[in-house]
């Protein structure tokens, strides 16, 4: 349950953002006149649900990794280049 929390803890703000934002752009019936801000919070929200299902992807393929003081450079830059490249693939995909 621990990790779970943990987890929980390090995702609260994108899972916060996802809602507030799925919420404004799905649910209320207020419809967005400017037509920029619409795709600024659907940009937004893809991004948030990009760091989600990176970091749930790091957790299923690497162990936590400390960058302060972990050695293995290639690791790191591994768990880099996958949010990175989860946020461009949804950005293109949106």
């Amino acid at each position: 349950m621990n990790k779970a929390k943990a987890a929980f803890k390090r995702i609260w703000l994108e899972l916060l953002m996802l809602a507030i934002i799925g919420l404004v752009l799905f649910l209320l019936p207020v419809r967005i006149e400017r037509q920029g801000l619409e795709l600024f919070l659907y940009k937004v929200m893809l991004f948030s649900a990009s760091q989600v299902h990176a970091h749930a992807t790091r957790k299923f393929f690497f162990p936590y990794i400390d960058f302060r003081t972990s050695e293995e450079k290639v690791h790191q830059i591994m768990v880099i280049a996958l949010h990175v490249m989860a946020a461009y693939l949804y950005a293109e995909g949106g």
